[in-house]
């Protein structure tokens, strides 16, 4: 007899009331009903409305081809892959299924007298059993990054919780930022309570203006130039990611509006780039230093696909086509290539991060460095940006290691180009 399955919309719908039910917080209400739309969307592109093992196993190689490519990061994947399992569940036993997978190995460890403490700390405040195992690694985190040092709790001091918080979180912790605040405030507020005399301060106080962020550092201008430099700009791939990779450092675009640049969208003359924001829908126009002009005019005459697709940046292989990934993957072989530590979280979206600290830190005004992030609205009477050009081209892409050694930019002048240089330079598609 051959088993009868639900249709998938309203299963789909089942889930969620029952992940409200069970508590599930609102900020992630969303991402469940994101992956459950996604599923439904991807059933349809199937042609099936009923779910099935099949569709499942389907959908987890979708995914898994997904994640393998870069599009999507592991802790998404990961995600994805509880909910088809809480979704199976409903399906296949009528019965949610929120335990997780398997055990985790702990991540820090500590000794028992450590691990009793945690326990001790997380007991001295009224918060439930869910809320104790999301604080219980962030907790022993903090014990253990202080008992690595040698520090016993009793002595734990001002100085090394700020040195938790400013060195260690931001590069080994991969959980919100939120949370592990909390654990800070709970530690501290009960080690001064229980006889350490070393803490002065008051981190009861600690709150983050918005909560569930994760502190993800940028790349330094040292890091930049060595994931540019390893790039093989000997071959077609290379010639095209090291002008994607000085394009994000240079200008703070997101990977998603690079991907869309067109021929057209570049003014070789004035050295601007003009796109329309995806994320936004707001029109923003961003310098472009010598070496990146150079960089992208060498892709484009002479490793660029010869093709009629209007957009710069395109498959290697035909049939030819636009980008349609994220640069994840990308970056991260640059990163390893260049002996760039790998940071959780820290990928391509932090050469945007990296464009705007620079600008600040070399005295470009926060208000033009964020209109230049195209982090405020652009209205009809003001399409373009109101900043000094002059001095964001000057301060903030500096590629003094990259020198520009050849290519049309090295000793030429568009004036002075060939015609058939120019047209293709002009090119408008």
């Amino acid at each position: 007899m051959i088993k009868s399955y639900p249709l998938l919309k309203p299963l789909t719908d089942q889930l969620m009331k029952q992940v409200r039910a069970y508590g599930i917080l609102e900020v992630s209400l969303e991402q469940y009903q994101t992956v459950c739309n996604s599923m439904v969307r991807f059933a349809r592109s199937s042609q099936v409305d009923s779910y099935s093992p099949e569709l499942m196993d389907s959908y987890k190689d979708n995914l898994d081809t997904r994640c393998s490519s870069g599009e999507i990061c592991k802790e998404y994947h990961r995600f994805q892959l509880r909910v088809m399992r809480m979704l199976s569940s409903l399906a296949e036993r009528g019965v949610v299924d929120f335990s997780s997978t398997k055990s985790h190995p702990l991540k820090y460890i500590v000794s028992d007298e450590i691990n009793s403490l945690v326990e001790m700390i997380l007991d001295s405040h009224p918060v439930s059993t869910a809320t104790k195992n999301d604080l219980r690694a962030p907790t022993r985190h903090f014990l253990w990054y202080a008992e690595q040092l040698g520090i016993k709790p009793q002595f734990i001091d001002d100085t090394i919780v700020m040195s938790f918080l400013i060195d260690e979180v931001p590069v080994s912790n991969g959980g919100s930022t939120g949370r592990t605040l909390r654990c800070v405030k709970y530690a501290t507020e009960y080690l001064r309570a229980h006889g350490n005399c070393c803490l002065q301060r008051d981190y009861t106080l600690l709150k983050l203006k918005n909560d569930h962020r994760r502190i993800i550092p940028g790349y330094s201008e040292e890091e930049i130039s060595g994931i540019a430099q390893a790039a093989d700009t000997d071959s077609i791939i290379g010639k095209r990611d090291f002008a994607i990779i000085l394009v994000a450092y240079c200008t703070g675009l997101r990977g998603i509006d690079i991907i869309g640049i067109k021929l057209s969208d570049i003014n070789w003359h004035n050295h601007k780039v003009s796109v329309v924001q995806s994320k936004t829908h707001t029109p923003i126009v961003s310098e472009l230093n010598g070496a990146t002009l150079n960089a992208l005019a060498d892709y484009i005459l002479d490793w660029r696909p010869k093709c009629d697709i209007p957009e710069v940046f395109l498959t290697v292989k035909a049939p030819y086509r636009r980008l349609s990934k994220g640069f994840g993957s990308m970056i991260d072989k640059y990163c390893e290539k260049a002996g760039v530590s790998k940071i959780a979280f820290r990928g391509f979206h932090s050469l945007r991060r990296s464009f705007e600290t620079v600008m600040v830190s070399k005295g470009v005004p926060i208000e033009t460095a964020s209109q230049m992030m195209g982090h405020k609205s652009i209205t009809e009477d003001k399409p373009y940006l109101t900043h000094d050009t002059h001095q964001i081209s000057f301060v903030a892409m500096d590629f003094s290691d990259v020198p520009i050694t050849s290519g049309f930019y090295f000793g030429h002048n568009i004036q002075e180009a060939p015609d058939s240089w120019r047209e293709v330079l002009e090119h408008d598609p």
